[in-house]
């Protein structure tokens, strides 16, 4: 594991995570109320981000800043050099590709080597933004049928069993404060629906503990996911629901409005009825939803336990 995202041992966050949960919290949620210039597409000068009261109360240096960009293994962060920019005589250009913002962020990385001048680079959060004012055009790909190519295979919402009667019963997802509801492009179903199966066969059922799917790093959702959520992403688009994909491959999406009087713009939600399969994965539990019904009923004794710490909200987390 990188070391900008270890804990280690169950103890106090190391530096590197609190100088990058700091970050993120100042880049995705804080910035206008903490007086940090930020424009639309979320970027902020590198040397202004240090001169915040938190980083500077930690001593925080240019170089761990960088190391943040660099260590981050859902890559939270995205740099840009601004002599480049200037060189070039080009802006940051909105709805940039992944592969485009990666190749800026590792050109800034390189030139962070030689020039260590903070305020000749700018910063970003990838996805995450609750600060209204950073525009989803800006900074996001939108995905549409037009291009079918372009599409992920698998969309999937993670989140925890206290949380799945909540969204049944307000009829979707929501942003829960945030700009988006995230969605993470792996693990496929099959693999979820064959990792179970297999453990249920040698009679490990009962804490899976995400045994059924790799232990490698998932953007968009939190490791200790309990409910797994598939959406029909082109039943989503068909009916107009917008999705979009961050820089570091996060799937996002603000839903649409819903409401029951015609003409009445209602709060916006994912709706369930883009909900393909739903997956209980922690107790392997399996399929408890498909095509619009339910199948299984949690267990009262699994939803009414509090959702994991650090953890809020309809699968909120620091994804």
């Amino acid at each position: 594991m990188p070391r900008g995202d270890r804990r280690g041992g169950g103890g106090p966050p190391s530096r590197e995570v609190t100088v990058s949960k700091a970050l993120s919290y100042l880049l995705r949620h804080a910035a206008e109320r903490e007086g940090l210039k930020i424009d639309s597409q979320g970027y902020a000068n590198v040397a202004d981000v240090l001169a915040w009261r938190k980083l500077k109360s930690l001593k925080v240096t240019f170089p761990e800043i960088v190391s943040a960009v660099e260590t981050s293994d859902k890559k939270r962060f995205a740099l840009l050099y601004t002599p480049e920019i200037t060189a070039t005589a080009t802006e940051p250009q909105a709805g940039t590709t992944e592969a485009s913002q990666e190749t800026a962020t590792a050109r800034a990385l390189t030139a962070s080597t030689t020039d260590l001048t903070a305020s000749n680079y700018l910063i970003r959060a990838t996805q995450g933004h609750s600060i209204k004012t950073v525009e989803a055009e800006a900074l996001l790909e939108r995905l549409t049928l037009d291009d079918p190519d372009n599409l992920p295979e698998t969309v999937v919402h993670g989140t925890f069993h206290s949380v799945w009667p909540l969204i049944l019963e307000s009829g979707g997802l929501r942003c829960m404060g945030r700009n988006h509801a995230h969605f993470a492009t792996g693990p496929s179903l099959v693999s979820v629906l064959e990792g179970i199966d297999k453990l249920s066969s040698s009679g490990q059922v009962g804490d899976l503990k995400g045994k059924e799917t790799a232990t490698q790093v998932i953007s968009g959702m939190r490791g200790d996911a309990q409910v797994l959520i598939y959406i029909d992403l082109r039943r989503a688009l068909e009916a107009g629901c917008p999705f979009w994909r961050s820089e570091n491959g996060v799937i996002l999406s603000e839903g649409m409005s819903v409401s029951e009087k015609e003409g009445e713009e209602g709060p916006k939600v994912i709706p369930v009825e883009f909900f393909d399969v739903v997956i209980e994965r922690k107790r392997g539990l399996g399929k408890i939803w498909e095509g619009g019904e339910v199948l299984q009923t949690l267990p009262e004794e699994l939803t009414r336990k509090g959702n994991p710490k650090g953890n809020r909200g309809q699968g909120r987390g620091r994804k």
